[in-house]
């Protein structure tokens, strides 16, 4: 049973479930509902937007509604209907969580023609953007938790001879001091060298640049790379480019892919690479999906690739063959 608590305007709820069919009992300013939780969220979504930020919720028993004390609990116990939201997906999360796996691209240095290091992508059995778009909460753990457990599969697959490549969401870093604290904590634990680590920060659109450059002081100062994701994706890549100047560029796969036949976009990587090169910044060219690209990039000097050239995301990257490969692609 639920328990749907309005303040304000109970004879509005009143009109509402009436006007949708739904058996209700009433107690003052509570009403109480025989349906589950699922139904609930069904039902809510024909109320109207005002009510739905002002009603409150309260799962119960039957028992639990028998005097008016108990009618003051069920106000007090009662959350928005956000919080309601959020702790049914908590109690589904952490097997959302778990029954994810990451899969690891390899990023090849142009120099040596070997594996530099692997890009850490979490896939989960729930698209990670949708919980990104659940609430801030709900992110930061999915944000955390992949990047945790990126750091012990990195570990227990004996890929830690090689760069890690972390995504890190700003929006998501209420105390970048905390969270990069705790990253440094992880690593040092788990025997993990900071130098061997890269984060790549991403999604930063819209965010304050002075809390992008406190991010990128202290990763610095722990000796962890900072790579800048997107870059040459419109304006802001190039702002931004310009503010934090990062180890790291990392070429947006748009203007990569198709370059070797496009002239507009070979004038803008050329000159991409000549600002990075000329600023001490390392290019890494993502998205190569082919040959004829791949020549095209090793032409102009980038120092990195990534892309599906060499091999897709696996959980088990075969590394002998990938370098094999790369060997062969680059020579």
């Amino acid at each position: 049973m639920i328990a749907l608590y309005l303040k304000n305007q109970p004879e509005r709820l009143r009109e509402i479930l009436s006007s949708l069919k739904t058996p209700f009992r009433r107690l003052g300013n509570v009403f109480v509902i025989n349906t589950s939780s699922e139904d609930l969220l069904n039902l809510i979504e024909h109320f109207p937007k005002d009510i739905v930020g002002k009603v409150r919720i309260c799962p119960i028993r039957k028992e639990e509604i028998s005097g008016l004390e108990d009618l003051l609990e069920i106000g007090f116990r009662s959350s928005s209907l956000e919080e309601f939201v959020e702790e049914k997906i908590f109690e589904s999360l952490y097997n959302i969580l778990n029954s994810g796996e990451v899969y690891f691209q390899p990023i090849i240095e142009v120099k040596s023609r070997r594996v530099y290091g692997f890009e850490a992508l979490c896939r989960l059995s729930v698209p990670i953007y949708k919980l990104f778009n659940v609430s801030d909460r709900i992110s930061y753990m999915a944000d955390k938790f992949c990047r945790e457990k990126a750091i012990r599969d990195y570990i227990d697959k004996s890929l830690d001879s090689y760069h890690l490549f972390l995504n890190f969401h700003p929006k998501f870093l209420k105390n970048p001091l905390e969270n990069v604290g705790e990253l440094i904590t992880i690593l040092i634990n788990k025997g993990i060298q900071p130098s061997k680590i890269v984060v790549e920060i991403d999604e930063y659109e819209g965010v304050d640049i002075s809390s992008i450059k406190l991010i990128r002081d202290f990763l610095k100062a722990e000796e962890v790379k900072v790579a800048l994701d997107d870059v040459g994706a419109g304006y802001s890549g190039l702002y931004h480019l310009m503010e934090i100047h990062p180890d790291i560029a990392k070429l947006d796969l748009h203007i990569i892919r198709g370059a070797h036949e496009n002239p507009i976009k070979r004038s803008i990587l050329e000159g991409l690479v000549k600002a990075c090169k000329d600023n001490n910044i390392e290019v890494l060219a993502e998205g190569v999906e082919s040959v004829e690209d791949l020549n095209y990039l090793i032409g102009i000097n980038v120092d990195m690739l990534q892309g599906f050239v060499f091999a897709k995301p696996s959980p088990n990257p075969d590394i002998r063959l990938i370098e094999e490969l790369a060997y062969n692609l680059i020579a």
